[in-house]
C-alpha cells in the first residue's frame, strides 16, 4: 500500500517488531519512537539505553531503513517526563554511537508549537522561558550530532483558536498575496517562528523536520474540519514541501515532513476531530484523494 502510493518515509510512535519487520527491504525510511513511559529508565542508565537499542533497533536494521529515533513525543513544555527527556536522548545517542551507527541513525525528539513564547511576527519567535533550560542544551546536542529539530506544526489548531484573525485561505495555502509581515501561508510563518527562536539561542542552521502536520476531515464542521478543507490542506502541504521552495527565512531549502495521520483512529481520546486526521480508513479506502508525489 505504501509503496504503491509512493510514500517514501514513515513515522511510528513505538518500536513494534511486527511493524518494523514489515518495512524490511521496502526502501521506506522509518522514524522510530521511544515511548514516553520508557524515558525514566533510559535516562537513568546507559546500559538500559543500550538494551533498548539492542532489542528494538538492531534486529531490524539495516533491512528496515531506520533514519531517526525520536526519544519521546511532545514531552515539552510540561509533560511529567521533562526531567528525563534530555538524559534519555543522550543515552540513546551514546548507545547508537557505541554501535558506530550515529552517522546513519539520528537521535532527536518531537516538539509542539506550544514551546514558543511568541510566534508573531515570525521574526520575533522566542521559546518560553521555562523550556529554555531544556531547549538550549538540546539544540547544542542536535548541532553537535548533526541531527534535526523535529516539530509538530498544525495550522489547523492555530486557525480554530483565532478564526476571526486568521483567514482560512491563509491556513490552507490558498492566499495569493503575502500578508503584512511577508507570509502567504500560516505553515511557513509557524516554521520560521521556530527557526528564529532557535537562532535567538545561537543555532541558526539546525534543520527542521516536520514530524506532524495535518487537518481533520470531520468532527467539528463549524471549525473547518471537513473533507474539503482536509484534502485542500494536505495536498497543498505535500506539494509545498516537495517543491523545495522552503520558507521566507530559509528559501529554497528542502525539509522532511510527515502528514498526520495515515489512518483514522476511531478509539483515540480527546476532541472528536482527533479521530479524523487519517488519510485512509482501516480498510485502506481513501478518506479523500491525496497525491504523495505533489502532483
Amino acid at each position: 500500500m505504501y509503496t504503491s502510493h509512493r510514500i517514501g518515509k514513515m513515522r511510528i510512535y513505538d518500536a513494534d517488531p511486527g511493524v518494523l519487520q514489515a518495512f524490511q527491504n521496502t526502501g521506506i525510511q522509518v522514524t522510530v519512537g521511544v515511548p514516553n513511559d520508557k524515558l525514566p529508565d533510559i535516562a537513568s542508565s546507559l546500559d538500559i539505553a543500550k538494551q533498548w537499542v539492542g532489542e528494538n533497533i538492531m534486529p531490524h536494521y539495516p533491512a528496515t531503513h531506520i533514519t531517526y529515533i525520536s526519544v519521546g513525543n511532545e514531552i515539552l513544555p510540561n509533560n511529567a517526563y521533562v526531567p528525563n527527556l534530555f538524559p534519555a536522548m543522550q543515552n540513546i545517542y551514546n548507545a547508537i554511537q557505541s554501535l558506530n551507527l550515529h552517522t546513519h541513525i539520528k537521535v532527536s525528539t518531537t516538539i509542539p508549537m506550544s514551546v514558543l513564547n511568541n510566534s508573531y511576527p515570525p521574526s520575533a519567535g522566542t521559546f518560553s522561558p521555562e523550556v529554555i533550560p531544556i531547549i538550549q542544551p538540546m539544540l547544542n546536542f542536535l548541532s553537535k550530532t548533526n541531527s534535526s529539530f523535529m516539530a509538530d506544526v498544525y495550522p489547523y489548531f492555530a486557525y480554530i483558536s483565532d478564526p476571526k484573525n486568521i483567514p482560512l485561505a491563509y491556513a490552507l495555502f490558498q492566499s495569493q498575496t503575502p500578508n503584512q509581515v511577508g507570509y502567504k501561508n500560516l505553515f511557513d510563518a509557524s516554521v520560521d517562528a521556530l527557526i528564529y527562536a532557535m537562532e535567538a539561542l545561537g543555532h541558526a542552521d539546525i534543520p527542521i523536520v516536520i514530524a506532524e502536520s495535518g487537518w481533520p476531515s470531520a468532527g467539528n464542521t463549524n471549525g473547518g474540519a471537513n473533507v474539503k478543507n482536509a484534502q485542500t490542506y494536505n495536498n497543498n502541504f505535500i506539494k509545498h514541501v516537495l517543491t523545495g521552495q522552503g520558507t521566507p527565512k530559509r528559501p529554497k531549502q528542502t525539509m522532511e515532513a510527515f502528514v498526520f495521520a495515515l489512518f483514522n483512529e476511531n478509539q483515540k481520546p480527546g476532541d472528536i476531530t482527533e479521530q479524523h486526521f487519517g488519510l485512509f480508513l482501516p480498510t485502506k479506502q481513501e478518506v479523500y484523494p491525496v497525491s504523495f508525489s505533489g502532483y
